[in-house]
């Protein structure tokens, strides 16, 4: 806790210094703010190792690891509730802001005014989001009396796909205030700024768009699916923060007057913050709650709309322009990617009954003719995780299909014996054109009961979905074809603070 408050103590002080600098134009003042910035990203840093390591060893006296830990998760996944709860997620926010901060400073010329606003309005934030950790959102409060074992993170998300899709998540939305900020210090000053502000869109477009495309791979292995299919990018706030980022990729990739600039700016700020705090707040009981919501599928599909409109107007603004055909192949891919996810929402489902040894015939929406027999059932596992798993093989038109997997895994109380929380997992055939999934709706020792469902285009919605964050990952190491050719990487210092800035500096003094 220590560190935390010499953390907020440095912060303050380089954001004020970062902000006298930034008002008087003096490059010293600018430059110690940053290294106070730097310093409390450090400071942060061993606060969020200390978390790790309270959570690595299940000390219980904490009140976070008592929450969202427990002795039946392993080690990855202990490590991993760092971001589980939300003051844990909030101290790691600092930590990629604070890092945001010092990669963004180096990357600007030390003698502009952009870097000097861009540096004090990050540290600005970085202290805000300091002070509610330290004075109400702290993980490191202790229990009087720690329990015997912690609660620990829900069963479902004791899966890997879990583990990169979360942190991935946390950083699109961190980095994506970055390029916000750059445009609307940008277009107020006169310092090139609009090829950097793109490289850092592209780069939260990009890894916002891989966090959604994990989301959507984690939900589409759970049972009952459908019910949130679509709007798992509202689980994690990633379709706020993805519709914003595609915003600044448009702004920064056109010439716009300066008050369409700047609301964009603006615009794609605020959404990447509503994309942090949908998750935790806003009244809903959970995210699951929230994203079955009539408000969770306005977002879900407003925020698909509006990116679909922004990616059609890029890629006319693009066409013909050699710089920009990464960045025209991203948005032409995020376009087939939308296709394919409502395409996927008009499953075929039927439930059928088998013994073990006994087999039952289904039909997709081909006309084509399915065999499914239950092969076994068996138990797995260690510890307090059970699983039942079932094997099933398929055969279509009498052709084998090879072997499906379903999984029911619960959880079982080290006291009690009880089971605590339980998570079917399907078995999923892939196909170009449909995937067959197989989900087990009850089981016994030699019977169950199983749901098939034949889920058309979803193999396209990987392919597109990865191929655009790949292609707005290499359109960051492509010029923009509005762009003059000195960017804003360049060592040219801008010769007076930024113009609608001056006044202020001017009041100042």
């Amino acid at each position: 806790m220590l560190s935390l408050w010499l953390a907020l103590l440095l912060g303050a002080w380089g954001a004020a210094l970062a902000m006298a600098g930034a008002l008087t134009a003096r490059v010293d003042l600018s430059a110690s703010g940053e290294r106070g910035v730097h310093a409390a990203t450090v400071f942060t840093a061993l606060a969020v190792g200390g978390l790790g390591w309270a959570l690595a060893v299940g000390d219980l006296t904490y009140r976070y690891v008592a929450t969202w830990a427990s002795y039946n998760m392993a080690l990855p996944y202990r490590l991993g509730a760092i971001w589980a709860g939300p003051s844990g997620a909030l101290l790691l926010w600092i930590l990629l802001l604070g890092a945001g901060t010092t990669l963004a400073a180096a990357l600007l010329p030390r003698a502009g005014s952009l870097r000097a606003w861009t540096v004090a309005l990050l540290a600005l934030m970085l202290v805000a989001l300091l002070g509610m950790v330290c004075f109400s959102e702290s993980p490191f409060l202790r229990l009087a009396f720690p329990p015997d074992d912690g609660r620990g993170v829900p069963l479902e998300w004791m899966r890997p796909v879990v583990l990169l899709q979360m942190p991935i998540g946390y950083v699109g939305m961190t980095i994506a205030v970055i390029p916000a900020i750059l445009t609307v210090m940008g277009a107020m000053g006169s310092t090139p700024w609009r090829e950097a502000a793109r490289r850092w869109a592209l780069a939260a477009w990009a890894m916002l768009a891989l966090a959604m495309l994990l989301d959507w791979r984690r939900r589409y292995g759970d049972a009952d699916w459908a019910l949130d299919w679509q709007w798992a990018p509202a689980h994690a706030g990633t379709a706020f923060a993805w519709a914003g980022a595609a915003l600044l990729v448009l702004a920064t990739s056109r010439n716009w007057r300066a008050p369409a600039t700047i609301g964009a700016g603006f615009a794609a700020f605020t959404l990447a913050l509503v994309g942090l705090a949908v998750r935790r707040s806003l009244g809903w009981d959970g995210v699951h709650d929230f994203a079955e919501s009539a408000a969770g599928r306005a977002v879900a599909w407003t925020s698909l709309a509006a990116v679909v409109a922004v990616a059609v107007e890029t890629v006319r603004a693009a066409r013909g322009a050699r710089g920009a055909r990464a960045q025209w192949v991203a948005q032409g891919a995020a376009i087939v990617a939308a296709a394919a996810l409502a395409a996927s929402s008009t499953a075929r489902s039927r439930e059928i009954g088998v013994r073990e040894g006994e087999s039952a015939r289904v039909s997709d929406r081909f006309g084509r003719s399915w065999t499914l027999s239950l092969e076994g059932v068996s138990k797995v596992g260690r510890e307090e995780i059970i699983s039942t798993v079932l094997a099933v093989r398929t055969a279509r038109d009498g052709k084998s299909r090879g072997y499906l997997t379903a999984e029911v895994r619960s959880l079982y109380s080290r006291t009690s014996g009880q089971v605590l929380s339980e998570t079917s997992l399907a078995g999923v055939s892939w196909g170009l054109l449909q995937d067959v999934r197989v989900e087990v709706r009850d089981v016994a020792a030699t019977e169950a009961v199983l749901a098939v469902q034949f889920v058309p285009a979803t193999t396209l919605l990987w392919i597109a979905a990865l191929v655009a964050a790949l292609a707005a990952c290499a359109a960051m190491f492509t010029r923009s074809p509005d762009d003059p050719p000195e960017g804003l990487l360049s060592s040219t210092p801008d010769p007076e603070p930024a113009p609608l800035l001056a006044a202020a500096a001017a009041e100042s003094e």
